[in-house]
């Protein structure tokens, strides 16, 4: 008696594959909110976009208490995003429009896109990127206190957290012209630095934050050594966390890369640049219970600052 197998295929190519339509892109004018299901809707279609809103969780922000009426404003999804005029350089009050969870999208005259998000939603980057240029990455440079990677197994257990699996569901995401991956594994070049833990760091340091594929060789995850592999320089799309250089003992292991002069020439030709405030993060700790803000808002703003003014004058400080 025959038996008939099923062919098996990967999440990122059944349940967790997305095609993307072909359309012509629309750039929105200054002061332009979007919604990105909205978005999502226009990009992959009704039937795929409801799939991808049931498949794939937001976050929802922290969960601090602010005035005396317990107000709870950082706790909503990360669901808009929002033109602004380019500026080098972003106010306080913008930071906390980001930790109310919009995304702020500002373009240069170049073409250049810059990002600034509360929660790593590479995905609604992507699909709202595309809405409104036509284009898509090709390469990625990635630097991240955490690797945001799962396995296969973890995708078909649950419904996984866009933004702690979203290095491996790019893959998902299909281009409209062929159906590949808009972004295999192989094509995003990640580096990390994990310092060890000290008595002012909060949050709790559960161990395995720099999990990443097979294929990566775990002993050259050090920004210098990236920087130095091939096709690298070419990335054109670069994402920041800013839990990579928060607090000082993460600045002291990774501060180098923001002076090298390969980095700054990577930052001025990217098409895409991403930053992520990632505010659970930022004073140490993988895993945050309560989840509620660590780290100082203001150094966050000042860092997120100078990393977008480069290439230019670094000045660092590891204190603090």
């Amino acid at each position: 008696m025959l038996t008939r197998y099923t062919e098996w295929k990967k999440p990122t190519d059944a349940a967790y594959a997305f095609q993307l339509r072909a359309l012509a892109p629309v750039l929105p004018g200054e002061g332009t909110r979007s919604d990105i299901r909205e978005v999502a809707r226009e990009v992959l279609g009704d039937g795929e976009a409801a799939r991808f809103e049931q498949r794939i969780h937001r976050w929802s922000g922290p969960e601090d208490v602010v005035g005396e009426a317990g107000e709870k404003p950082y706790e909503r999804q990360q669901l808009t995003f929002e033109e602004h005029a380019w500026r080098s350089a972003l106010t306080p009050c913008e930071v906390d429009s980001v930790m109310r969870g919009n995304v702020l999208v500002m373009r240069g005259r170049g073409g250049q896109a810059d990002y600034v998000l509360r929660d790593h939603h590479m995905l609604d980057v992507a699909l709202y990127h595309y809405r409104t240029t036509g284009e898509l990455p090709r390469h990625l440079f990635h630097a991240d206190r955490h690797s945001d990677w799962c396995k296969d197994s973890f995708l078909e257990a649950r419904v996984p957290p866009q933004a702690a699996t979203w290095w491996r569901l790019f893959e998902g995401l299909k281009r409209p012209e062929d159906s590949a991956p808009v972004l295999e594994e192989q094509a995003i070049f990640f580096t990390t630095a994990k310092a060890e833990a000290t008595a002012t760091m909060t949050g709790r340091d559960v161990g395995f934050s720099t999990l990443v594929p097979w294929f990566v060789d775990t002993s050259e995850l050090h920004w210098a050594r990236v920087l130095a592999r091939p096709g690298v320089a070419q990335a054109d799309w670069v994402s920041l966390d800013l839990d990579y250089f928060q607090p000082a003992p993460q600045l002291r292991l990774s501060g180098g890369l923001v002076r090298d002069p390969r980095f700054h020439a990577m930052m001025e030709a990217a098409r895409v640049r991403v930053f992520v405030l990632s505010p659970q993060f930022t004073n140490g700790g993988d895993k945050i219970d309560p989840w509620e803000i660590q780290g100082s808002v203001h150094s966050s703003l000042r860092l997120l600052n100078l990393l977008r003014q480069l290439p230019g004058n670094v000045r660092l400080q590891h204190g603090g």
